[in-house]
């Protein structure tokens, strides 16, 4: 039979690997990085480009869709305001760490 064939493909966020011919037993996930998705559910470090609501955005669009970006996005300026380094919401900074408040139900 020779060496196994092994394959690697993406799916979405996931690489998923398998051997040719084997029976499939279970699939493996590992995660692709992506720029400023959190890494955690409540922070954020900030790349090029980005600004507070971009990132209210991203991050309601992932943990919940159906929410209205602009008080989720007043409560980003609050919570963050004070630990800026500029201190101002309009000017922030690639390598700042952003926080995320929860998300609560009544959005």
């Amino acid at each position: 039979m020779g060496r196994p064939l092994i394959i690697v493909f993406l799916v979405g966020l996931f690489m998923v690997t398998g051997v040719a011919g084997a029976a499939p037993a279970h699939q493996v996930r590992i995660p692709v990085g992506i720029s400023s998705t959190p890494s955690t559910e409540d922070k954020v470090t900030v790349v090029k480009g980005d600004h507070l609501w971009k990132i209210s955005a991203r991050h309601l669009e992932s943990t919940s869709p159906e929410a209205s970006i602009a008080p989720y996005w007043r409560e980003v300026i609050e919570v963050n305001t004070p630990n800026l380094r500029s201190g101002d919401p309009d000017l922030i900074f690639p390598g700042e760490v952003i926080e995320l408040p929860g998300i609560s139900e009544s959005r």
